[in-house]
């Protein structure tokens, strides 16, 4: 005879595997229910491997034997009998693979498990859509879920990370078993270091204690994570972990949320609300997008990177739509990588921006009016005038296709000299190039070197020259300064350059202010 191949088991192998039918691999339901004898065979023997498992450590009563036992598992047993048994079974099932199942079956091991007390499930495989044990504690560790998993409200057995599901694969989704009597309560927290190849997906669940209770150094993936009209009561934590798709929408968090150091692909918050602080320290965010939701308490983004480390993208800014923060929200050392807008944000406090850094060429007016004034506020005014030569930018941008033609010939004006300004080299260069100008035109006109190149037309130029002088001089804060029969030309210049002074003043307070 030979047995099985896994460690400890000494059963026959079922036909031409190498492992007995416990532990043999499985198929679909149909496939395996066509296998004639296979389905009820693993009953029977899974009878067997609990009675067996159960009397390794318990010795035989006259009240308590395996016999009785047996009879219990299999239905046949009386009420005191299963009053007795119910609560004491403990069993722990290893690398054992479960088949598909269906209730209507009589062979359908959901029936024997149910009537045990506790189950360890460790390095098992599941081909099945989920178990409802009800009162029964479990605890499942190392294993393999082949097909989309329903969580049920189980309570744990007892184990060191105090988890439902410490160390599992699962290979398809992981969702919660929807009824038609209002939200599902989760009691237990759920995983520890599982690794997940599709998504998971809660929904009108309400979570009593944390859903994950990863440990700080592991690196774990995760296809998508959506939570749509949930509660979640207890500390929601997920850190070091890449998403593709995480999404709360409809939902309410209670408690702490801490999302640090991650990297996700997309990000949707939509009609949350959170109750306590925020922590999303050092996450990559690739595509950003919060939107009717409210914050209670702190909200920290700093560290954090909006959109592509590289590429900036219009599609990829990061947009705060309708949210609001009834206390402090801190981007501080964050970089937008495709601009930021936060022109619908609700904020009781002022933000800190400080060395953030954001691509403006994907920002709107309104929210580098917001960060100006955010540093304002704090009294870091040279941070606030950098923001504000962007926001004026962005009214620039805004006013073109109208006919605001003063406006227009300000900000241009305003931008080339100075930059809004940020700069206060430009406007003294300009003053050279202009003084060189003018000293330039006076040694014309002392030369009479206009008057040279058509003398044709002399006569009309000092007609002209004689009536824009008499001007000037009338004009009397500047008329004792301008030089004699170049009078209007003088005023032009003295006007010049009281614009590049004052231009200059104003870039040297705003790089100097207390």
């Amino acid at each position: 005879m030979t047995t099985c191949s896994i460690d400890d088991c000494s059963l026959e192998v079922y036909e031409d595997s190498s492992n007995c039918i416990l532990h043999c691999e499985k198929s679909a339901y149909p496939q395996d229910f066509h296998k004639i004898g296979f389905l009820s065979s693993f009953y029977k023997e899974l009878i067997l491997f609990i009675v067996e498992q159960e009397f390794s450590y318990k010795s035989e009563t006259s009240e308590f034997n395996k016999s009785n036992l047996e009879e219990f598992l299999k239905g046949n047993d009386n009420e005191s009998t299963s009053d007795h048994l119910n609560k004491d079974i403990k069993v722990a099932f290893s690398n054992i693979v479960y088949p598909s199942r269906d209730s209507r079956d009589s062979f359908d091991y959901l029936n024997l498990l149910k009537k045990l007390g506790a189950i360890h499930f460790d390095s098992c495989q599941f081909h099945v859509y989920g178990l409802d044990l009800g009162d029964i504690r479990c605890f499942y560790q190392d294993c393999v879920f082949h097909d989309r998993w329903s969580i049920y409200n189980s309570p744990i057995l007892e184990n060191d990370n105090s988890v439902l599901y410490q160390c599992c694969t699962f290979n398809k989704s992981v969702s919660t078993y929807t009824t038609d009597k209002g939200k599902r309560k989760i009691d237990s927290q759920l995983f520890n270091n599982c690794n997940f190849q599709k998504g998971i997906e809660f929904e009108s669940v309400v979570f009593n204690a944390p859903i994950f209770n990863n440990t700080d150094d592991m690196d774990l993936h995760l296809e998508s994570i959506r939570l749509l009209d949930c509660e979640v009561k207890d500390k929601f934590i997920l850190n070091h972990c890449k998403i593709g798709l995480f999404k709360l929408e409809d939902s309410l968090i209670e408690s702490k949320f801490e999302f640090k150091s991650n990297v996700v692909k997309i990000f949707q918050i939509f009609n949350t609300n959170f109750s306590k602080v925020v922590d999303t320290y050092e996450t990559k965010f690739t595509k950003f997008n919060l939107e009717k939701s409210i914050f209670e308490d702190f909200v920290g983004f700093e560290k954090c990177l909006f959109g592509y480390a590289n590429e900036a993208n219009d599609d990829l800014v990061a947009k705060f739509t309708y949210a609001t923060f009834l206390s402090f929200i801190n981007f501080r050392n964050t970089r937008f990588v495709s601009g930021l807008d936060i022109e619908n944000i609700n904020l009781k406090e002022a933000p800190n921006f400080l060395k953030s850094q954001i691509n403006a060429k994907y920002c709107n007016r309104e929210t580098f009016r917001i960060i100006k004034s955010s540093f304002d506020k704090t009294g870091n005014y040279i941070e606030a005038n950098k923001y504000f030569a962007h926001e004026m930018q962005k009214y620039k941008e805004e006013l073109k296709g109208t006919n605001r033609t003063q406006e227009k010939l300000i900000l241009f004006l305003n931008e080339k000299i100075s930059n809004y300004g940020q700069s206060y080299i430009r406007p003294i260069i300009y003053m050279l190039v202009t003084s060189i100008i003018y000293y330039i035109l006076i040694l014309g006109y002392e030369q009479n070197v206009v008057y040279e190149i058509h003398p044709g037309i002399n006569g009309v130029l000092n007609i002209f020259s004689s009536i824009l002088n008499r001007v000037a001089v009338n004009i009397l804060p500047f008329s004792k300064f301008l030089k004699e029969g170049m009078e209007f030309i003088s005023l032009i210049f003295y006007i010049v350059y009281a614009s590049l002074i004052w231009q200059t003043l104003v870039a040297v307070k705003r790089h100097t202010r207390r």
